[in-house]
């Protein structure tokens, strides 16, 4: 068989048949038509917006778009070109691939014509999606540019100096100055400026009333600004609220200002049209779709709520949001009498298995406050007709049925007994809702064992990862705000079930605490899960990290770094967003008229709320609530909270409730025949020497009772440590000075059999494993032994109840630590306490 006649291409060695030759120069022609193809039909922003050689690419993408179920990608380094037909829903579709990354600017083209493949009438979107990195790589802009920019900054905001401009300018994508238009341009600029000092949206509208003469001008602009607003997800969640509203992106430009820190600003520009070609206010609410744009932060996205009823178009977006916060306190409250049963999954099935009956619930709540359309005789009649038809529910298994009907129960009681809330005012950073306590009559169980007394006032919130309560039993009230932050996932899970008792419980025993006062008890508890999205942002900031060239040794230290700042910032955010929603529902006239607009207000009563520090609460944050109480003119003003830094008593400092407990701790040891002034006694503590209570006793066991107190054991969040010859008080009460907690107790100073578990040192033990370091004193020498996780757990667990002394003293610790299930663990061998006497310094600790 005579063989093919080939020829050489410039590579050397290789070989081409005349096959290979007329495939080539047919996929040129192809190429070439395709290239003249997007010229023809293409608009002429496209040839401005994408380089050459990325038009070039997009052709050759092209030729098989057909091949590629009409769907292609085209992955850059810092970009990707998507290539796909023309829908209402293209731009879901397209950033739905894109949400583990930042996106800076996202454009969309829309060819004249369907592209050239039989039977295809639809036209072709190219869109050119653009990501964050790290360090940005920027083009110089133009000084010309620059003072224009400046001039047009200084209009709106003239105390802006030069050196303010010139680092914002720095800071923000070339990209984007070029993108914007001078006027959209000096409305970014000015809602930077205002997020100086606001977390919710600044934003601003504008409507662009000639969009007809040109086929690419949106209908309506949305410029905003935000802080501290997540990469991952974020860009497809507002894609998906656009969707909803039937509009579409024609264009969207974004930069972030100094990312990765906890000034961090996203700054978007917003291209709006109607999904169907009409103007955007000919197709969509757009009061509501603004209403839900600005709670994209505040509500996570992509739940069984959105995907059962928002997605469905059985509800509104911002409708989701009320029915989020909805199945948070049926679970806070149902799940005492079934944690199983009543779990937060379980309650969300709950609600998604008859999705027409909690349509009907929130047509309730919409019938009781809508602020213009509130008909309370549409209300009674929905809640007859509802209720009737949850009694009626019958699948045949009869204990579904039952969890899902006080389910369903729940929702119409919740509904039935708030009072005020803020569901329908615009731009909030959560949702907060005044109950009256009588709700609590109505729970399917003996309620009465849990919660022995009914309060005065329930207020819930429900915000970004956060949910919380303040409750009050009294009109006149004072207590703490806490914030609950637990450090694992594992400690998360399990602290969740108790918020609402936890709250319930401090304010309990702070009303008997003050029953020689006129200020009865209070509490306001806020508990902060933002696991998912710090860690979400975690790795999108390691993929750019390493996509710029760092080292694995920097990028763990910039992590390390970035994971502290987030979570303080998160702490800091959280508190301000739960104070400005429970003030909106407080702050009223001398009349009790709420100042606060679109608030359906059956309560109708002046409210003085007061507050205190409490745990993680810090000085920045306490001195920025007085401020705020007094900004906004709500009467209490400044007392609105106590221990103001300058003012008032540091409790810490003066160490206030240590003096209590010690007078006690004197008290019960005589009581058991032991003089603590001259007879030596044994003392195990919770809580480190770095805290409040549990710091101020142990200085208290040093300065009173030096030569006859031993402190046997000790434990806080950073470990736990036992001496049986006690530890030494002068080392400890120096740490309590230099606030250090446990694990920085120094080794040689502990006695022979003494150990320290430090939980903060550890090492791999594989790749599914961990060790923690425990440190002993053995035959005169400091050893180190590696624990694994569960020996690590049995000894932090145990080592302070298992000790035997003559009084323990709870000086720190979570609510319940010691509880109904496991107060055995306090118990020796022979079933008798470890301790003789317990001075609870800790509130709650023994819980059941």
């Amino acid at each position: 068989m005579a063989r093919k006649k080939t020829t050489r291409c410039p590579k050397k060695g290789t070989e081409f048949t005349e096959h290979g030759q007329e495939a080539i120069q047919e996929e040129s022609h192809k190429c070439e038509m395709c290239y003249l193809w997007l010229k023809e039909h293409m608009p002429a922003s496209f040839f401005e917006n994408v380089a050459e050689e990325d038009v070039l690419l997009i052709a050759h993408s092209l030729m098989g778009f057909d091949l590629q179920d009409y769907f292609a990608h085209i992955h850059l380094k810092s970009s990707a070109i998507v290539l796909c037909l023309d829908s209402s829903d293209a731009d879901l579709r397209i950033l739905k691939h894109y949400q583990m990354y930042g996106i800076k600017d996202y454009r969309a083209f829309v060819s004249n014509v369907s592209p050239p493949f039989p039977k295809i009438k639809t036209r072709l979107r190219i869109a050119t999606v653009h990501f964050t990195q790290n360090p940005e790589v920027e083009t110089p802009i133009e000084s010309e540019k620059k003072r224009e920019i400046l001039e047009l900054v200084k209009v709106r905001n003239p105390e802006v100096t030069d050196a303010e401009f010139r680092k914002l300018i720095a800071g923000m994508s070339s990209r984007f100055l070029r993108a914007m238009t001078k006027e959209r341009l000096t409305l970014a600029l000015d809602m930077f400026f205002r997020t100086r000092t606001r977390d919710n949206c600044q934003y601003e509208v504008r409507y662009n009333e000639d969009w007809k003469t040109s086929k690419e001008t949106p209908s309506m602009q949305v410029v905003l600004a935000w802080r501290n607003v997540p990469k991952h997800h974020f860009l497809y969640n507002v894609a998906k609220v656009v969707h909803r509203h039937g509009l579409s992106m024609r264009r969207v430009s974004a930069t972030y200002i100094e990312p990765y820190t906890k000034s961090s600003t996203l700054i978007l520009s917003l291209g709006l049209h109607g999904a169907k070609g009409k103007a955007a206010w000919e197709e969509a609410d757009v009061t509501d779709f603004l209403q839900e744009l600005v709670t994209l932060k505040y509500f996570e996205g992509q739940d069984i709520f959105e995907k059962t009823f928002v997605d469905s178009g059985l509800i509104r977006g911002n409708l989701g949001n009320l029915l989020k916060a909805l199945s948070h306190f049926i679970h806070q409250t149902l799940v005492h009498a079934d944690a199983h049963l009543y779990s937060l999954g379980n309650i969300e099935e709950g609600l998604c298995r008859h999705p027409e009956l909690t349509v009907q619930l929130l047509e309730a709540f919409e019938a009781k406050f809508h602020p213009e359309k509130n008909n309370l005789k549409k209300y009674e009649k929905l809640k007859k007709s509802y209720l009737e038809q949850v009694s009626d529910l019958d699948t045949g298994n009869e204990a579904n049925d039952t969890r899902r009907q006080n389910i369903l129960r729940q929702g119409i009681n919740f509904v039935e007994h708030v009072q005020k809330n803020n569901f329908y005012r615009n731009n909030k950073t959560g949702l907060c809702f005044r109950l009256d306590p009588k709700y609590m009559n109505y729970l399917p169980y003996g309620h009465k064992d849990k919660f022995p007394e009914q309060p005065y006032g329930i207020f819930f919130m429900k915000g970004m990862y956060y949910i919380g309560f303040h409750i009050r039993f009294k009109d006149l009230s004072r207590g703490g705000l806490r914030t609950v932050f637990p450090q694992k996932m594992e400690q998360m899970v399990w602290e969740r079930n108790n918020v609402f008792s936890e709250c319930y419980n401090l304010a309990y025993t702070q009303q008997k605490k003050n029953k020689d006062i006129p200020e009865g008890g209070a509490k306001g508890v806020i508990f902060l899960e933002p696991y998912d999205r710090l860690y979400s942002e975690e790795v999108i900031y390691k993929e750019e990290l390493a996509q710029a060239g760092h080292s694995d040794e920097d990028i763990k230290g910039r992590l390390k770094e970035f994971r502290k700042e987030q979570k303080l910032e998160y702490l800091y955010q959280t508190q301000r967003s739960y104070v400005e929603c429970f003030v909106t529902l407080l702050n009223c006239d001398i009349d009790g008229a709420l100042r606060a607009k679109h608030i359906v207000d059956y309560y109708q009563k002046p409210e003085y709320v007061y507050l205190g520090p409490d745990e993680n609460l810090h000085n920045p944050m306490i001195e920025w609530i007085a401020h705020y109480a007094k900004y906004y003119n709500y009467k209490p003003g400044g007392s609105f909270i106590s221990s103001k830094p300058g003012a008032g008593i540091n409790h810490k400092e003066y160490g206030v409730t240590s003096h209590g407990v010690n007078v006690c701790m004197e008290e019960v040891l005589k009581y058991i025949g032991i003089d603590p002034a001259s007879e030596t006694f044994t003392v195990k503590i919770s809580g480190g020497p770095d805290g409040d209570v549990a710091g101020n006793q142990i200085l208290n066991l040093y300065k009173y009772y030096p030569k006859t107190a031993k402190l046997m054991a000790l434990t806080d969040v950073s470990g736990t440590i036992y001496d049986p010859d006690g530890l030494d008080l002068k080392v400890l009460a120096k740490m309590f000075k230099e606030v250090q907690p446990i694990r920085n107790y120094p080794p040689e100073k502990l006695n022979e059999g003494g150990f320290l578990l430090d939980l903060q040192t550890k090492r791999e033990q594989s790749k599914y494993a961990q060790q923690t370091l425990l440190l002993r004193k053995n035959k005169g020498k400091v050893t180190e032994e590696w624990l694994s996780g569960n020996e690590m757990n049995h000894l932090f667990r145990h080592n302070v109840h298992q000790t035997v002394t003559d009084i323990f003293i709870p000086g720190g610790g979570r609510p319940r630590t010691l509880n109904d299930h496991n107060w055995k663990d306090f118990l020796d061998e022979t079933g008798k306490p470890t301790s003789h006497g317990i001075i609870e310094g800790a509130n709650l600790y023994l819980t059941p």
